[in-house]
């Protein structure tokens, strides 16, 4: 027979992540048996509040990126520092959760179950994930298609890859989040990202700088300019590629990079400098990504 203690532990871990009900309430005994009636009625009508408030919040973000000229960076932007913001509070809080629930401390755990819930009804991503889902399961076809055109516009898909031309140069870049490396709840992300240059032209070229601009989900922008790549400036003949790896770490789970290389190009194989012209290539914009639950439509 399963003991108090389990029942309790299951109970209280089981309804986090899910969707946004009202807090749970423990119903009035009356000779032996609970009256739940006027739980069930407040429950109710709280639910059917706090739906209109995230409905509407939702909405205005939905309607402001739409309306803004540059498809809504700077409301994108909020969403994803308030995404950032709402991740280091769940961690936080599941930490003390599970904490609270070997200690046996039944009220406080459920106290934090239910700030976990109230967090996932103030992310506006979850909110029309959840919507979406709900639209899928009852066969609401025009309602999911215009959900996921909502959450297309409210957070574009991440994209950890680019792939840009420049005058005959190709650059390619992808990155990948590691975690062993990564401390989330110190706020420490990092990134690895591989890069290939290809020349596509019919001259021989040179790799001499690099700029790169990364901004982090709360907009900060940190720029990184220096000679070459990893400690070298490599010579392409036409047809030739060179790859090569690094690094970035990050204060936020999402990021972007982008930037451009500057390069020589030579008229001849003599690899004279003097009659050799300079040009820019550009790195296309690439994200940085740890956050899995960022949709990617």
């Amino acid at each position: 027979m399963e003991g108090l203690s389990s029942r309790v532990k299951r109970s209280l871990t089981a309804g986090v992540g899910g969707s946004c009900p009202a807090h749970h309430h423990d119903g009035v005994t009356r000779g032996g048996r609970k009256n739940t009636s006027h739980v069930h009625s407040h429950q109710k009508q709280l639910k059917h509040l706090r739906r209109r408030s995230r409905t509407g919040r939702t909405s205005k973000l939905v309607a402001h990126a739409r309306t803004t000229g540059t498809r809504g960076e700077d409301t994108v932007r909020t969403v994803l520092e308030e995404r950032t913001e709402i991740e280091r509070q769940r961690r936080r809080l599941k930490q003390e959760l599970t904490t609270a629930v070997e200690r046996e401390d039944y009220a406080q755990a459920a106290g934090l179950r239910d700030e976990l819930l109230d967090l996932d009804c103030r992310d506006p991503i979850y909110q029309l994930e959840t919507q979406l889902e709900a639209a899928v399961a009852d066969e609401r076809y025009e309602d999911a298609a215009s959900l996921r055109d909502q959450l297309e516009e409210l957070c574009p898909a991440p994209k950890n890859e680019s792939d840009c031309v420049t005058n005959g140069i190709r650059v390619k870049v992808s990155s990948y989040y590691v975690p062993s490396r990564s401390s989330p709840h110190l706020g420490q992300f990092f990134f690895t990202y591989k890069v290939q240059i290809s020349n596509e032209g019919d001259k021989t070229i040179q790799v001499r700088n690099r700029h790169w601009i990364i901004t982090n989900a709360q907009g900060r922008t940190d720029e990184v300019k220096g000679p070459g790549v990893v400690g070298e400036q490599p010579i392409l003949r036409p047809g030739e590629f060179f790859e090569y790896t690094s690094a970035c770490p990050l204060q936020t789970s999402y990021g972007t990079m982008e930037g451009k290389y500057e390069m020589i190009v030579f008229s001849s194989d003599t690899f004279d400098l003097d009659e050799a012209e300079r040009m820019e290539v550009k790195i296309g914009k690439f994200s940085l990504n740890a956050t899995e639950s960022v949709p990617n439509y």
